[in-house]
């Protein structure tokens, strides 16, 4: 999490307070953590999402101190609503195609990819060697790249 957040704050100890803040946000949105990624992860861009909203403010409200010239890109305080629309239907689209995989293949992305699990934690999970779990995450992510060169990934249609 430092490493997430210090570059938002104005010094180690403002570092510290948003730290302490985010492990406060987390607990109080556990129930939104939806078991799709490593917790560790989630965790991270809370506190990260935490200290650009401080930063936000900080900026709106004028505060010394604080270096806005480091973070250009928060010159526009809210996110663009097109792009969020997109990367929310890319991700529903991958989603859908990860459901069309067949499920060693499918558990294989989930570990390696969006978890980034190494091949040994891949190999552990799915009972193989690590050649083989390789092999499974190379076939897998091969058959996405098909998916999205023939259209289907983006598509609705299965």
């Amino acid at each position: 999490m430092w490493i997430a957040v210090r570059p938002y704050a104005q010094d180690d100890d403002h570092a510290r307070d948003l730290i302490q803040d985010s492990w406060l946000c987390i607990l109080d949105r556990l129930d939104q953590y939806g078991g799709r990624g490593s917790f560790a992860n989630w965790a991270v861009a809370v506190a990260r999402n935490l200290a650009r909203m401080e930063l936000r403010k900080a900026k709106r409200a004028g505060m010394k101190g604080v270096r806005l010239e480091e973070h250009p890109d928060l010159e526009d305080p809210a996110p663009d609503p097109e792009e969020e629309l997109l990367l929310q239907q890319q991700r529903e689209a991958f989603y859908r195609a990860l459901d069309r995989l067949p499920a060693r293949e499918r558990n294989a992305v989930v570990l390696g990819v969006l978890e980034e699990r190494d091949t040994h934690e891949i190999a552990r999970a799915l009972d193989v060697t690590p050649a083989s779990a390789r092999t499974i995450l190379r076939r897998a992510v091969t058959r996405l790249e098909n998916m999205e060169l023939k259209g289907e990934l983006f598509s609705d249609g299965v």
